[in-house]
């Protein structure tokens, strides 16, 4: 892949991952432990690695639940059973039928807790729109009585030129008839 001439060594073949569902293999002795142990705690190593081995199997089983995949631990064919009858089957589904049903409520309660909250959330924005409502609509009735207030304003305003409009024409007027009867009077004699 790479050039030889370029000094960058080639990494080789891409590792090749397990695919998701299977378990990862298990992992390799390592013999300087193997040199080292004693004898003695064998037993107890043994007992140890048999308990975890059957909590790590029931986490699976429970993801494999949760997730709504119910997934057996080997691959085998009908002549299989036929052949030989696994001791632990009945418990292994009296185990994996309690894992459903346990899953099954939490899907239950899951739900139930997310409809309370849509209903709770839908709730406050109901309350929150109400009072934005209230607020808009006190709003356009201050703006409705600055409104009518800035309308009689004007409209006062108004009658007070038409009044002076009008007292002004009539001094107008009777100054025009007391011209035109002095006029009269004086040019007629």
């Amino acid at each position: 892949m790479n050039d030889p001439n370029s000094g960058i060594p080639d990494p080789g073949p891409p590792a090749q991952q397990p695919p998701r569902g299977d378990p990862p293999p298990p992992p390799t002795p390592d013999p300087e432990r193997a040199a080292t142990s004693d004898s003695g705690d064998q037993p107890l190593r043994g007992l140890l690695r048999g308990v975890l081995g059957g909590v790590r199997q029931m986490g699976r089983d429970m993801a494999s639940v949760v997730l709504g995949r119910i997934r057996e631990a080997e691959t085998h064919t009908p002549e299989d059973d036929a052949i030989v009858e696994d001791p632990l089957a009945p418990e292994k589904r009296r185990r994996v039928g309690m894992l459903h049903s346990v899953a099954e409520q939490l899907r239950g309660a899951a739900d139930t807790y997310v409809a309370a909250k849509l209903d709770e959330i839908e709730a406050r924005v109901d309350v929150k729109l109400d009072h934005i409502e209230q607020r808009i609509d006190r709003k356009i009735l201050e703006l409705h009585e600055q409104l009518t207030q800035l309308r009689d304003a004007e409209l006062r305003h108004r009658l007070r030129l038409l009044k002076i409009t009008l007292v002004f024409t009539v001094l107008v007027a009777a100054l025009s008839l007391v011209y035109k009867w002095a006029s009269n009077l004086w040019f007629a004699s």
